[in-house]
């Protein structure tokens, strides 16, 4: 039999089978796999308005932030910067969170450029959290999501072929949200002089292991160096009962500061945590705001993990960065020394 007369043969019985509708063993073991990533927080009643201030004030924030950008701009980019702004207009916190009739509410968003893994075939996340993964292998498979190669979260899943839709929520809630940011202890070290400039503040040397803050979102010193190496700047005030400033470490009185209220209290962290929703929602018009994507994930991922353990951190670990810098203070939209302050 001809090379030739051979492939017409074969087209033919593949033709044939598909008109019986029979199906080659090997097609039945794998499946493309579609959806998106997205990350749902739940917030109680009592929470919800505070949420709100806290993503009205950093829409605010990201407004001024990008007019200062469009003076400078030219070009395509200042024609993008023009088309966010007119997207910032329609934005406002009661359009991010989906109320219910208790009062609590939820906020939902898409998780962009994370990494997903199953049965040994990647993909990452596009615009809006969507993802394809193709020849996926049916069965129990191990699904993990990850960043920089950092985990995320992990979970089993079942791929059954005419199943291939896999939406993917990693839902959390406002309690866990609290912890996990409570626990994002990156290092802020500026090797700058103390100063007072454009309303923020900056404190005197403290102690190692001295806590900084109250409730939700208390800082801690991590480190003997010269200046402040404390965990992610989540206060935006620090006072004493008598109203003294700058912070005095040898005040008898005790000093308290905002941090419980967070993240409704405009601190870095919060801002850039938000900031980095923004992108998520839309990845083209607030490319700006990419870095602040870290924020995001680190506020999300690893629900429960101990406090000590750093190694699932995909910035916020402890470590100095290749372009010299510690955490987010420093991303677009924040700008701010790294070393604790407030404002």
């Amino acid at each position: 039999m001809g090379k030739w007369l051979k492939v017409l043969v074969l087209a033919a019985m593949v033709l044939s089978m598909s008109a019986m509708g029979i199906t080659p063993a090997h097609a039945d073991a794998k499946t493309a796999i579609n959806g998106t990533l997205t990350t749902t927080i739940e917030f109680d009643e009592e929470n919800v308005q505070g949420a709100k201030e806290w993503i009205d004030e950093t829409l605010a924030l990201a407004k001024k932030d990008l007019e200062t950008e469009m003076e400078k701009a030219k070009g395509k980019e200042k024609q993008r910067l023009k088309k966010a702004l007119k997207k910032l207009d329609k934005m406002s916190a009661d359009k991010w969170f989906e109320e219910r009739t208790d009062g609590s509410a939820k906020l939902q968003i898409p998780l962009t450029d994370l990494q997903i893994e199953i049965g040994g075939r990647k993909a990452t996340t596009r615009h809006n959290g969507k993802f394809t993964i193709p020849q996926v292998p049916l069965g129990e498979q191990k699904l993990r999501i990850s960043k920089d190669g950092k985990t995320v979260r992990e979970m089993d899943v079942v791929v059954k072929r005419g199943h291939p839709r896999m939406d993917i929520d990693l839902q959390i809630y406002d309690q866990e949200f609290q912890s996990n940011i409570d626990r994002m202890h990156q290092a802020m070290h500026s090797g700058k002089e103390d100063v007072h400039t454009q309303e923020i503040t900056t404190y005197p040397k403290l102690e190692k292991g001295t806590a900084v803050g109250t409730g939700a979102g208390k800082m801690h010193i991590l480190s003997d160096e010269e200046k402040n190496v404390v965990s992610c700047n989540k206060a935006s005030s620090h006072e004493s009962p008598e109203g003294k400033k700058p912070f005095d470490p040898n005040a008898e009185e005790e000093w308290t500061s905002d941090t419980g209220r967070f993240p409704a209290n405009g601190s870095d962290c919060s801002r850039s945590i938000a900031l980095g929703m923004l992108y998520n929602m839309n990845s083209w018009l607030f490319n700006r705001y990419r870095m602040s994507e870290y924020c995001v994930i680190e506020s999300i991922n690893h629900v429960m993990t101990e406090e000590k353990d750093k190694s699932y951190a995909a910035y916020c670990n402890w470590e100095k960065k290749a372009d010299g810098r510690w955490n987010c203070s420093w991303f677009n939209g924040v700008g701010h020394t790294e070393e604790l302050h407030t404002h």
